[in-house]
């Protein structure tokens, strides 16, 4: 069956579907290392199923600056 993804907390990211149940994740606006060096981002997936099984998973994300000298 098909996999539904969500990303949890409001961060300015979101969660792209690439292909079938395949996901990146892709930032809403421009990030800034000084501003959030690291975002720990919580992925939820569930199945359409009766029941629907449910998982999830923490992503810890570094944001780098590539303007660093």
């Amino acid at each position: 069956g098909e996999v539904r993804c969500t990303l949890e907390g409001g961060f300015p990211l979101r969660l792209e579907k690439t292909f079938k149940d395949y996901y990146r994740v892709v930032t809403s606006r421009d990030l800034d290392r000084e501003e959030v060096s690291e975002y720990n981002v919580t992925v939820r997936a569930e199945d359409g199923g009766s029941p629907p099984r449910r998982s999830s998973a923490v992503l810890a994300l570094r944001v780098l600056d590539v303007n660093d000298n």
